[in-house]
């Protein structure tokens, strides 16, 4: 933004086309054809400028800032001469000689959404009479045809000696579009106006004392400890006193998970009332951005609000630290000085996602967790979409829906509340095309009226159940079954690209295993206890367990079947996908896991494959540090790993389960105390899991009556679980091939015989050596005491 240096000289309005000119745009300012390009870069008029005094009175003093708008002067002036009106001029205290500092915003004038008038005194001292209420829409339907008038109206600007009826009354414009200095287009018709209480003008009358709004959050359901801590930072940072004290620091970051409410805050924030409100949005250029900065310094009070900042910084955007030394520059200068300007950003993940250079002192060093609402929160919020049910089972439904929906954020919530009014809409339609009498449309239904005849009907209507044949009031009714059948459509938004729903596997569908299965039942049930009863038998419960083993011996199959048969929200990982390419990714990957599986415990975090993210770091003596975990970006994702996993002694509700074919080549750092302590050797199954197995194949396919299930158990000794069923695959497959081919005789039996099962077992390469068997058990004698 271009800034200039004038003197002010006297504007000569002689013409009649003159004063209509000044009647209709009263804030023009006038400069030479040279500075308006110089200003503007366009010989074009009209253009939004500040005009301000370019000395202050007193050396603390803030400058008196003005909106106005930029035309070429009528007649001949010097460069470094303005004329403006001398009502505006007035308005804005400046005297003829005065010099004044001229800043180009960018851009034509605004337009108006709202003017606020206030009444005067018609003379210095007088007292005001107080308007009658049913006077006021008089005076403002007077009010607005007179600014439609003006056109162009700017704070400070009178309309004087104003007749409706009783006495005169004069009135001045103490905002324009919230700000006590504002300047902008009336739009007769569109335009909000509103008529206040008289306030008395100081002795210059440079400008009109408005009454201050609090910035403050209110209205906000559900997370009431960030509320309050929110608003105590507002307060410090827009509170007067505070820029008497010391200069401010205006930065704070709203930090939480998708949905937990960072934009609503926003919103709230921008819609409190105090001060210019600038929007910075991460597909903004850097251009824009520092423009922003300037306006927001220059149109004090102000806040500037950055939503989803990782965005704007990141690390895909080629300017990224140009942004971020832009950021970080800006912060800085509102440090330096007292300043009535406010920064609030919002992010995923406060740690992560800031740079360090932005959380240095003096910068974003106020930061505010948003956790997913918790049972009483999720009441609340629920309580304040209105569930619009039988009063006598709202407090049940508020009851069950809460404690029902444990994983979801406050759009969730409204997304449930909307799903079920939807479901009730549908059935009462339904209702209505099948009653007798008829039923009123469904889109004359109000959600608020209450009955036609005010009797007759309960005070919140009439639930209309299958069947039912009375004739509903107008106001909706829904039921409790609407809500239970949304709640079963309508998931938490947070668990959207997580393997919520795994295959459903369950464990019948495991052979043998039992060791296997009884731990991992263990395992669901002490992350659901009460940390009250655990405190009676254990220091520190058990919550990470290591599956070990050779492959193909149904160590996912068992994760899998815990989340099935436990009901716990299940986040499925292999270790390979957060070896990401960019540095950093991966750590933040395993952090936002942790977070999100504390977030909606009781949850499991898998981990598959484990071994490719935690192997043997250098320094340990073991063949095995070549292995995938033993990169630089491996060492990261462990460390990070490990400090996670560090902090379960105060986690409840989140079980770590893990995978690995390959446990000689983890760390030995996980099997300290307090990380895996419990390992769980999967092995090849036995006769009984074999037998099992081949079963259950029986049970569902085609066999011949000469397959021996015994034969097939001993014949198959050593193989893997997923070899077996590799078997019986392969033997599937001849049986199919000779039954398209005609080759069964008349009499002969379809299905599958124990020849093609037997040739399948000759076929299928046994993976499993002893000398692997050896390798789990010796690993075993050596990590057991861990």
């Amino acid at each position: 933004m271009k800034t200039l240096e004038f003197t002010i000289r006297k504007l000569h309005v002689s013409t009649d086309s003159d004063k209509r000119l000044q009647k209709r745009q009263p804030s023009r300012v006038y400069v030479n054809e040279e500075a308006l390009i110089e200003l503007t870069g366009s010989k074009d008029g009209g253009r939004a400028i500040y005009v301000e005094k370019a000395v202050s009175g007193e050396p603390d003093e803030p400058p008196v800032r003005r909106e106005a708008t930029l035309w070429k002067a009528p007649e001949k002036l010097d460069k470094k001469i303005s004329q403006m009106y001398d009502g505006f001029r007035d308005a804005c205290g400046f005297k003829l000689g005065e010099k004044v500092r001229i800043t180009a915003l960018g851009g034509p004038i605004p337009d108006a959404e709202e003017v606020v008038l206030e009444q005067i005194p018609l003379q210095e001292g007088a007292e005001i009479e107080p308007m009658a209420p049913e006077d006021t829409p008089g005076w403002e339907v007077l009010l607005a045809g007179r600014l439609a008038q003006v056109e162009h109206v700017y704070a400070g600007l009178v309309l004087s000696k104003m007749h409706v009826r009783g006495p005169d009354r004069s009135f001045i414009v103490g905002a324009v579009n919230g700000k006590a200095a504002g300047n902008a287009r009336y739009i007769d018709r569109k335009t909000k106006l509103f008529v206040g209480t008289a306030v008395p003008r100081s002795e210059s009358a440079t400008a009109v004392v408005m009454p201050s709004q609090k910035l403050e959050v209110t209205g906000v359901k559900g997370m009431d400890a960030q509320i309050e801590r929110l608003n105590d930072l507002l307060w410090c940072f827009s509170s007067e006193s505070g820029f008497e004290i010391e200069p401010t620091i205006p930065g704070i970051v709203l930090h939480g998970g998708h949905g937990t409410g960072k934009t609503m805050l926003l919103d709230a924030i921008a819609n409190s009332g105090w001060g210019t409100v600038f929007r910075i949005q991460y597909k903004d250029k850097l251009s824009e951005i520092q423009e922003m900065f300037q306006l927001a310094k220059l149109q004090q009070p102000s806040v500037v609000l950055i939503d989803q900042l990782e965005r704007l910084i990141d690390k895909e955007r080629n300017n990224r630290a140009a942004v971020i030394v832009s950021l970080c520059e800006f912060l800085d200068s509102l440090a330096s000085t007292p300043s009535k300007v406010i920064i609030v950003a919002t992010c995923l993940d406060f740690t992560s996602d800031i740079p360090e250079d932005l959380k240095k002192p003096n910068r974003f060093t106020s930061e505010i967790y948003l956790p997913m609402p918790d049972a009483q929160g999720r009441r609340e919020i629920l309580a304040s979409r209105g569930l619009c049910v039988d009063p006598d089972q709202e407090v049940e439904l508020l009851n069950h829906l809460s404690a029902s929906t444990h994983a979801y954020n406050g759009d969730d919530l409204s997304r449930l509340v909307n799903e079920a009014r939807k479901i009730g809409k549908i059935r009462q339609s339904k209702l209505a095309r099948t009653s007798a009498p008829a039923l009123p449309d469904l889109a004359s239904l109000s959600l608020s009226s209450p009955p036609e005849d005010g009797k007759g009907a309960p005070e919140n209507g009439t639930s209309l159940g299958p069947g039912s044949t009375a004739t509903p009031d107008t106001k909706l009714r829904y039921l409790a079954s609407d809500y239970h059948q949304a709640l079963r459509l309508v998931r938490p938004s947070l668990m959207h690209d997580i393997n919520l729903k795994p295959p459903p596997i369950h464990w019948d569908d495991i052979g043998g295993q039992e060791t296997v299965k009884l731990s991992l039942r263990r395992a669901v049930r002490l992350s659901v206890e009460p940390p009250e009863v655990l405190a009676q038998y254990f220091d520190r419960p058990p919550k990470g367990f290591l599956l070990y083993g050779p492959p193909g011996c149904s160590k996912t199959m068992a994760a899998q079947a815990m989340a099935t048969e436990s009901g716990l929200n299940f986040f499925a990982v292999k270790g390979a996908e957060l070896l990401n390419m960019y540095v950093g990714e991966s750590e933040r990957a395993v952090r936002r896991l942790f977070q999100r599986a504390r977030e909606v415990a009781p949850s499991m975090i898998f981990f598959d494959e484990i071994d490719s993210i935690a192997g043997v770091r250098s320094g340990f003596s073991s063949s095995a540090s070549s292995g995938k975990g033993g990169g630089s970006g491996g060492v990261n994702v462990l460390t990070t790993l490990l400090n996670e996993m560090d902090g379960f002694e105060a986690l409840h509700g989140v079980v770590v389960l893990a995978a690995t074919n390959r446990p000689q080549a983890l760390d030995p750092a996980l099997l300290r105390p307090g990380r895996f302590d419990e390992l769980i050797y999967v092995s090849p199954p036995d006769a009984g899991a074999r037998r099992a197995i081949f079963e259950k194949v029986a049970a569902k396919r085609k066999m011949h009556k000469d397959v021996d299930v015994e034969r097939l158990v001993a014949a198959t000794a050593g193989y893997s679980g997923a070899e077996i069923k590799g078997i019986c695959a392969a033997a599937g497959v001849a049986a199919y091939d000779r039954h398209v081919s005609g080759g069964l005789g008349g009499n002969e039996e379809g299905g599958i015989r124990m020849e093609d099962l037997e040739a399948a077992i000759r076929n299928q390469k046994k993976q499993i050596t002893p000398e692997m068997i050896e390798g789990f058990e010796s690993w075993e004698r050596q990590f057991r005491g861990f």
